[in-house]
């Protein structure tokens, strides 16, 4: 194959090409001279690969397929490649919504053909002559294994936006996007209608999509029937047969179908409503939301909402099987969003399922809602009107609730809507429904609890997810909890606080057990938590003065610089510019330079010389492409500082390790632009360019002269 695709560049299919190397076995099993090989045309070898016995070397050509259609263009792929495909491969004689193929079509090699079918279009394929696409993953639809289904259903919905991308090249027939509207009915009605569940199950996936289309084909043409001039229904006669196919589907005899069709119910409302985004972007803005329920037509799609979604969302809500029910249940904030978040609506039609999924028998309809809470109640608009004050109280009732949950794991969903759900409610209903459980969550005995409650905390502290908490709460509330969690047995736990500790920075002079927390754990034995702890130093010298941290950070600190992992040294490196603009350049200058020049001065490591010399390059550095380790940001550095500096790594430029030489010409060329120039030319490249002329290294010789390039 790689004979034939020489001249195909090697980025065509991306991914795919991973696990596609050729072998010995797959050579072995084409039925062709070596001498032909190299004149053969990609097609006949691709046919004549997927034609052998060797199952390996069918899988391995099916890899490739968007590498032979690009080798053979556009029109012979869609005249001759998939036409092959269509008959040989997916089972051109069966029937697809049967799903009693010929059996030869294996699922492996199904799976990659969805796949790269899926790639063909826009990257080769235009989306307006993407129609003839569609048949063959309507056959891989309706097969029995699920994975190889998703993935037919995944490229549907990638291609169905597309073909309304042009105008189709003026050609008539299948491969026109005029032909779209009557093709796309036609294969949901077949899908929805077949004999087998399993294509039943496809059509709750695609129909989403094509009712978008519907709507996308409206804005273009008008939407009456036989506008471009075909015999086709109207597209609001089309979008009214697609609900009652989705509406066949809910009421469908098999749970699989009806659990299809609870999965997708969120996007096809969402569809129905035309809403521009998914509800847990829209619900946190209220005013997107109803503008596009309340634009043109707002009134009828409102009705439609009301009339048809709702009871088959009430009816899955309320299945028999649970399986069904937690798929449903999960749908409340699109069905929200798709009443305009009007709280006249949603308490009446939405919020009574709400309430029953939050104290239903089945742990799993409990722990579906609980993952999605948030975005359930936000989608109710309560908290838009004072007249539903009552209802918002009950929403974070049953959140409270579902917080003290029996079971493990819908407690730990619910704890992460934590943050969202405090600035939903506001400071009042978090102190009055939330704040109390949280000491009994922080204790649970099982540790996924109280991790994810330790991380939803801190971004309760996060002022781009919350905004809701005072700082008189975060203290009164917080405070107990976070010293708890520094102190759990487990480093995750841990690890969740103090990487996100910074963000409450400003507190921590009034949160005496933390730090003392944050000491102790200098000598912690994960090294992830020395980590996180060395890059919170500088921001406890910020809140508790310099003062502090010579009396009580420093050694701690001396002692993470010479850690044995390197990311932990790594740590004390990038908070050398948050310590220099804490401290200033005197104190760094005093304090700092002779410890570290101490340091250098016993070192018996190369890789202790190297953090200290990135550390003096971290605090000259004012290079904004310098790497997040070596980032000085816009720190203004004294000149006698920067002079003690440079002398310093000096040193490093005639180290007898040619690492610790690369690493301090490296750092010479991020320190040019605080640098006087001066100071430059008297010292530093004079320097480089005895390393360039006299270094027996030809790495040391490339990053002396990169740097003199820079300077």
């Amino acid at each position: 194959m790689a004979t034939a695709t020489a001249s195909v560049p090697s980025n065509i299919g991306g991914a795919p090409f991973s696990g596609a190397v050729p072998s010995l076995a797959l050579a072995r099993s084409l039925p062709l001279s070596p001498e032909s090989l190299g004149s053969i045309s990609p097609m006949d070898l691709f046919v004549s690969q997927m034609s052998t016995d060797c199952s390996e070397a069918r899988a391995d050509a099916m890899k490739r397929l968007v590498v032979v259609a690009n080798a053979v263009g556009v029109d012979s792929t869609l005249t001759d490649l998939l036409p092959w495909i269509a008959a040989n491969v997916v089972g051109g004689g069966s029937d697809p919504t049967t799903g009693d193929g010929d059996g030869e079509a294996e699922d492996e090699i199904l799976l990659v053909l969805a796949d790269q079918l899926g790639q063909l279009v826009p990257s080769l394929i235009p989306g307006s002559r993407a129609l003839p696409v569609l048949p063959i993953l309507e056959r891989i639809c309706a097969v029995e294994e699920t994975v190889v289904r998703d993935k037919a259903v995944e490229s549907v919905n990638s291609i169905v936006p597309l073909i309304l991308g042009g105008d189709g090249g003026g050609k008539g027939g299948m491969g026109s996007a005029a032909a779209a509207p009557s093709l796309l009915l036609a294969m949901a009605k077949r899908l929805s209608n077949a004999d087998w569940f399993t294509a039943k199950v496809s059509a709750c996936g695609v129909l989403p999509a094509i009712y978008r289309f519907y709507h996308a084909h409206t804005a273009r043409t008008g939407g009456a029937a036989g506008a471009d001039g075909s015999n086709q229904p109207s597209d609001d006669e089309a979008r009214r047969e697609l609900r009652n196919l989705y509406r066949d589907l809910c009421d469908d005899d098999a749970p699989m179908v009806r659990r299809g069709a609870g999965k997708h119910l969120g996007k096809f409302v969402e569809a129905v409503a035309n809403l521009p985004k998914e509800a847990s972007e829209l619900y946190p803005e209220p005013h997107v939301c109803r503008e596009a329920v309340g634009g043109p037509g707002g009134k009828e799609v409102r009705r439609i909402v009301v009339e048809e979604m709702v009871p088959l969302f009430q009816s899955l809500s309320s299945d028999e099987q649970d399986s069904v029910r937690l798929l449903a249940c999960a749908c409340s904030g699109s069905v929200g969003c798709a009443l305009g978040m009007d709280p006249e609506l949603t308490s009446e039609m939405v919020f009574p399922v709400v309430k029953t999924a939050s104290c239903d028998l089945s742990w799993r309809v409990r722990h579906n809602l609980s993952k999605e809470f948030a975005t359930v109640a936000g989608s109710m608009g309560f908290g838009s009107d004072n007249k539903f004050d009552s209802h918002q109280v009950e929403a974070f009732a049953a959140f409270a609730g579902l917080l003290q949950d029996h079971e493990a794991e819908v407690r730990a969903s619910a704890v992460e809507n934590v943050a969202r759900m405090t600035q939903l409610g506001g400071s009042d209903l978090f102190s009055s429904h939330i704040s109390p459980v949280l000491p009994g969550l922080a204790d649970d005995p099982v540790m996924e609890v109280r991790s994810k409650l330790a991380q939803t905390l801190m971004d309760c502290c996060d002022d781009s997810i919350c905004t809701a908490l005072s700082d008189h709460l975060i203290l009164q509330d917080f405070k107990p909890l976070l010293e708890g969690f520094l102190n759990d047995e487990f480093a995750e736990v841990q690890l969740h606080v103090l990487t996100k500790l910074s963000r409450v920075s400003r507190l921590l002079a009034k949160m005496d057990a933390v730090v003392g927390s944050i000491l102790a754990m200098t000598k912690a034995q994960n090294w992830r938590v020395r980590e996180a702890v060395g890059r919170l130093l500088p921001f406890l010298a910020e809140a508790r003065g310099v003062g502090f941290f010579e009396d009580h950070l420093m050694e701690p600190w001396l002692k993470l610089l010479l850690d044995q992992v390197a990311d932990v040294r790594s740590s004390c490196v990038s908070g050398m510019p948050k310590l220099l603009s804490v401290s200033g350049a005197s104190w760094i200058q005093k304090e700092i330079l002779p410890q570290y020049q101490r340091i250098y001065d016993d070192s018996v490591s190369y890789l202790t010389r190297i953090t200290i010399l990135r550390s003096f390059a971290a605090l000259a550095s004012a290079d904004p492409d310098a790497p997040p380790e070596l980032q000085g940001g816009e720190v203004n550095v004294a000149a006698d500082l920067l002079e003690d500096i440079v002398t310093l790594m000096l040193r490093g430029l005639t180290d007898r390790v040619p690492n610790v030489r690369m690493v301090a010409a490296r750092g010479f060329a991020l320190m040019t632009a605080p640098c006087e120039e001066a100071l430059m030319t008297a010292k530093v490249k004079p320097a480089l360019s005895a390393r360039l002329t006299e270094d027996e290294d030809d790495d040391c010789k490339y990053f002396a002269e990169a740097a003199l390039e820079k300077l």
